[in-house]
């Protein structure tokens, strides 16, 4: 796979909420991905981060 097709495959597992998933998609490409995998994986992180702040803020009483 090119890195065209592992970022698009990683956007279609973040959209379907496959966090884990994407992960370990990337780990799998790391070598596809060369110098993008650190970028890529903190793309995730940063994901993540938000994703758990807005589950949070749902049972946030109020």
């Amino acid at each position: 796979m090119n890195k065209d097709e592992i970022v698009e495959k990683v956007k279609s597992l973040l959209s379907e909420g496959n966090l884990d998933k994407a992960k370990d998609f990337i780990e799998e490409h790391k070598e596809d991905l060369g110098e993008n995998f650190d970028k890529l994986k903190d793309m995730i992180g940063d994901n993540a981060e938000g994703i758990i702040g807005k589950i949070k803020g749902l049972f946030d009483k109020k």
